[in-house]
């Protein structure tokens, strides 16, 4: 740990991170069970120091900084760059960690996983088994790829999202599958997907 970094100050950082958007000055004194005064005072080091952001307001939650992020060690290890084409020097250190998954996906309040079954979007490379990240939305734009119910059946797909007139054509990402057509009004999405999380199976030549 840099010098600076007491064990106090370690802790709050930790106690900083576990209360999330709770994380207050008045919560994290609270929980160390030390006096507001004393944790405004390791805030404005914290902050001075570089390991928490700027308040965005009197009562807005502490929000660790990056820097803070890689010192606790929190997210995966960011080693550089990979070449798809030429190949290039594979570093051995670590750039920088990511914040968080949630963070590396972009995910904002009310966003939800769903587990993939099927292989009708493999086209887009959503292999079963992944996790699609959705952002609740009861309409989307021509050619999203959204979260659909399906007319009659108490069942959602996955699927792109055509609009033709007062017909919704779903669209799968494997021509294995055909294509689905019903009135617009009988179609509920409930969704749009906007990330993928997932591995990706290697195979060898027989």
């Amino acid at each position: 740990m840099p010098p600076e970094l007491t064990p106090t100050r370690t802790r709050l950082l930790s106690l900083i991170l576990s209360l999330g958007k709770d994380a207050t000055t008045t919560r994290v004194a609270e929980k160390a069970r030390v006096s507001k005064a004393a944790i405004s005072n390791h805030v404005t080091a914290l902050r001075t120091l570089g390991y928490l952001e700027e308040s965005a307001g009197r009562y807005a939650p502490l929000t660790l900084t990056d820097r803070a992020r890689q010192i606790l060690q929190i997210g995966i290890p960011i080693y550089g760059q990979i070449a798809a084409g030429r190949p290039i020097l594979a570093e051995q250190a670590p750039d920088q960690t990511t914040p968080s998954l949630d963070a590396l996906l972009g995910v904002r309040d009310g966003d939800f996983l769903l587990e993939v079954r099927g292989d009708s979007m493999t086209g887009i490379g959503v292999m079963n088994g992944d996790w699609v990240l959705v952002r609740p939305a009861s309409t989307v734009q021509d050619g999203e790829v959204a979260v659909v119910l399906i007319p009659g059946e108490n069942t959602a797909t996955l699927k792109r999202v055509l609009h033709f007139h007062d017909v919704i054509i779903l669209i799968s990402e494997n021509p294995d599958h055909p294509r689905m057509s019903f009135p617009a009004e009988q179609v509920t999405i409930q969704g749009k997907m906007i990330g993928r999380v997932g591995m990706v199976p290697t195979r060898g030549r027989g």
